[in-house]
C-alpha cells in the first residue's frame, strides 16, 4: 500500500478579530476587517482582538491591461 503525502501550508501566528458574543462564532483576519475596531457581521456584536493558526493568505493579482 503506498501513501501518498499532501503539501501542508506553512501555518504562522494571525492576528485576528473574534466576535464576543457566546454563541457566535465569527471571526475575520484583522488584515482584512473593514475598519480599525469592527462589529460582527453575523450578529452585530462587539468583537475583540485575538491570535489564530492559519495558512498563510496568498493573494493573487492579474495583470491590467494596457
Amino acid at each position: 500500500m503506498l501513501q501518498t503525502e499532501t503539501a501542508k501550508p506553512d501555518i504562522a501566528p494571525v492576528p485576528i478579530w473574534r466576535c464576543k458574543t457566546a454563541g457566535c462564532k465569527a471571526w475575520m483576519r484583522e488584515e482584512l476587517a473593514p475598519s480599525p475596531h469592527p462589529a460582527c457581521p453575523i450578529c452585530k456584536g462587539p468583537m475583540i482582538r485575538s491570535i489564530k493558526h492559519l495558512p498563510k493568505l496568498v493573494t493573487k493579482y492579474k495583470a491590467k491591461k494596457k
